[in-house]
């Protein structure tokens, strides 16, 4: 079997964060684990503890995401939509629409994030997650790439910007985000995944 047909990115799409505190880190490590409900914990425990920042609004609102668990992550993404920072809003609402399947909306935002703010590493991120939705590899991996060099320890950027070039049959530009992911993100749940299309290259 070949790498082009092992393409990993399926109905959902990998999220983490990065960046973030001491203790936030714990939340991505849980993330990171599969621990999806309890990283969504640790987040409004820090939340109950007076941190309100975007980023771990995004945190929790992926964490649902990988539980199927919409409501309560369209609530995390209305947290962005409704601080005062503009490219977070727009990020907020570009997960919002991606949610509803309101893809042009959610290019909009989450580009117009970018356009807002080209050192936030979340934009492009939430940027290149729409496009991996509406098949633009190039866009994505473009986007992808830019979120891992501003966001180096961010191990699901590598992971969806690996998945990118896989589609757009870039195989070593692949092998080299997937090898950092497994780096970033031991025990994530894609490991396995991950390491049979790296073991295609080989065969």
């Amino acid at each position: 079997m070949t790498a082009a047909t092992l393409l990993l990115a399926g109905s959902t799409v990998a999220f983490a964060a990065a960046g973030l505190g001491t203790e936030q880190q714990s939340a991505q490590s849980l993330l990171e684990r599969g621990a999806f409900a309890e990283a969504a914990q640790r987040v409004q425990q820090e939340r109950d503890a007076g941190n309100n920042d975007p980023a771990a609004a995004f945190v929790a609102g992926q964490a649902f995401l990988r539980m199927d668990q919409n409501q309560q992550a369209r609530e995390e993404f209305a947290r962005l939509s409704n601080c005062g920072d503009e490219a977070w809003k727009a990020i907020g609402q570009s997960a919002i629409a991606l949610i509803d399947g309101a893809m042009d909306e959610a290019v909009n935002e989450a580009t117009r994030a970018r356009d807002i703010n080209g050192e936030l590493g979340y934009a492009f991120y939430q940027l290149g997650l729409v496009q991996l939705r509406r098949s633009e590899w190039d866009g994505a991996a473009q986007a992808l790439d830019r979120a891992t060099q501003l966001m180096p320890e961010f191990a699901y950027a590598f992971y969806n910007a690996g998945v990118a070039h896989q589609r757009a049959r870039r195989f070593p530009e692949m092998a080299d985000r997937f090898r950092r992911f497994m780096e970033l993100a031991p025990d994530a749940p894609e490991r396995k995944m991950v390491q049979t299309a790296l073991n295609s290259l080989r065969g």
